[in-house]
């Protein structure tokens, strides 16, 4: 029985801890509630834009709590003039910051 323990601790060792352990976590500028925090903000200037989270990308700064997230605003400007009768998509580039506090997250608009 104490043989088996024994094998037991050493395969565990050599195994080693599991990704849970390992500090691994997701983007927090692709979290949900920061995505939607994010839309919301963009939707508010542009009510036909969209963000697509696919297109989110972090930024760590010198302070650990906080990363700055870059979006690509999906609008589509409609100009007769200029784009004949089809709105044109676009991307435009947009800032928020986002703090990270031990129950969430604090969404700041660059723009």
């Amino acid at each position: 029985m104490m043989m088996r323990q024994c094998w037991l601790l050493v395969i565990a060792l050599i195994v080693g801890p599991g990704p849970a352990f390992a500090g691994v976590r997701d983007p927090v500028c692709r979290q949900p509630s920061v995505v939607d925090e994010m839309a919301r903000e963009v939707r508010d200037h542009d009510y036909y834009s969209e963000v697509d989270p696919r297109l989110i990308t972090e930024t760590p700064t010198p302070n650990p709590a906080v990363v700055a997230c870059q979006l690509c605003v999906l609008s589509a400007p409609f100009n007769a003039t200029r784009f004949g009768e089809q709105p044109v998509r676009q991307c435009v580039e947009h800032g928020f910051e986002v703090r990270i506090l031990r129950n969430g997250f604090v969404v700041r608009d660059l723009k």
